[in-house]
């Protein structure tokens, strides 16, 4: 009987909203990129961030870090981006066991391009679905989220 109170918390109902939005959202972008651009959203999600950092590149180790990827995964990704032409590994001349992902000329043209459609599906189905004040609330705790669970 204590079990179904437990599963009967609020906590559990709202945690659960978020993860299933997380994947409802996730899905219908992953799909538009795909059939559209060619490209799964872990690719794209690699290519963005590339592209924002100075000169197009970062560490591998950065790169893992910031889109919450082992140093093997991260390493299989860059690997279908290098095959695909869209990404280059550049090896840092002041230490030779670092090694960068650096978004080639056709990466930055793929990218800008998806970006266009990746901007339209998140007005679509995500901005849509929020005021401005409750953006103004959203993004502040989204961000002490992900610091939170950065720091455990």
């Amino acid at each position: 009987m204590g079990n179904s109170k437990l599963l009967a918390d609020n906590r559990i109902t709202e945690f659960g909203l978020l993860i299933e939005a997380t994947r409802r959202l996730t899905r219908v972008i992953e799909t538009s990129l795909r059939d559209n651009h060619d490209l799964g959203l872990v690719e794209f999600e690699a290519m963005v961030r590339l592209g924002r950092s100075p000169e197009r590149q970062m560490s591998m180790s950065d790169l893992a870090g910031q889109m919450v990827l082992t140093s093997g995964g991260v390493t299989r990704l860059v690997d279908r981006l290098a095959a695909a032409g869209l990404v280059e590994r550049v090896s840092c001349p002041s230490d030779r066991r670092v090694h960068w992902a650096k978004l080639t000329d056709d990466g930055v043209t793929k990218v800008s391009v998806a970006l266009e459609t990746h901007l339209a599906d998140l007005d679509d189905h995500f901005f849509s679905e929020m005021s401005e004040s409750e953006r103004a609330v959203t993004v502040p705790v989204l961000e002490r989220l992900r610091t939170a669970c950065s720091e455990r």
